[in-house]
């Protein structure tokens, strides 16, 4: 400070540039030094983009990757390595069998596990081939069916045919509202965001259908859909309201 009294007006503007130079330069190096470690790499994501595009970009419109789920969230490993090996040790699970995949998906879907378990659609002999989620929900796309997709119809695959008997008619309309639901919200999100209070009504539906179709109970089923059928009707009235 005492240069700078005693220096002529140049040199003391020479110097007052010198210190904010230093200054400005100081912080830039101290903001480069922080590491950033929040920003975490996924390199699950990028190694598979260009080894697998479409399998990345069907999981990119999947409730997972909205919920952000990473790969390493269903099939373990380490996402923040880089080389391949080191990536995939551990407990990394590639091409999980039916009895894997019903605990991976377990770990975050408990209950619809528990009752899936003690379901019909689980072979009451050992060894005999059955069903696991992916045979219903798919793999990478979860959450993501397309605009054509009608759960009636994709049920009705197994059901009416040579073994099993057709759904009864109240099934299909159950599952006809939970189809119709999903494209009301789908609408109200292409318009704009659709109310909390109308995704949580609908949350409450789609659980409530879930329970019973996971524990494949025909019997207690047939009394609680017509309920269903009426809080969806509802629903359904205010999701059109609010589209237009």
């Amino acid at each position: 400070m005492l240069i700078m009294r005693t220096a002529s007006p140049q040199r003391y503007l020479s110097l007052m540039v010198f210190w904010v130079w230093l200054g400005l330069a100081g912080a830039g190096l101290f903001r480069g030094a922080v590491p950033v470690a929040a920003q975490s790499k996924d390199n699950c994501i990028d190694c598979h983009s260009r080894l697998q595009g479409q399998v990345i970009s069907i999981y990119k419109t999947s409730t997972h990757s909205r919920a952000s789920v990473g790969c390493d969230g269903c099939h373990g490993a380490d996402s923040s390595q880089s080389e391949k090996n080191k990536a995939h040790a551990g407990n990394f699970i590639a091409r999980p069998d039916t009895t894997a995949t019903l605990e991976m998906c377990g770990k975050c879907h408990r209950r619809p596990l528990e009752f899936f378990r003690s379901s019909r659609h689980v072979a009451a002999r050992p060894n005999s081939a059955r069903l696991d989620c992916v045979e219903c929900h798919g793999v990478h796309g979860i959450g993501a069916a397309s605009e054509s997709f009608r759960w009636p119809q994709f049920c009705a695959g197994c059901h009416g045919l040579e073994y099993l008997p057709q759904l009864p008619r109240q099934f299909q309309e159950m599952l006809s509202l939970a189809d119709d639901l999903r494209e009301g919200i789908h609408r109200l999100e292409v318009k704009g965001a659709p109310t909390k209070e109308l995704i949580e009504r609908r949350k409450e539906i789609r659980h409530m259908i879930s329970e019973l179709v996971h524990q494949t109970d025909a019997k207690g089923g047939m009394e609680r859909i017509p309920h269903m059928l009426e809080l969806g009707a509802s629903l359904k009235q205010q999701l059109g309201a609010a589209a237009r």
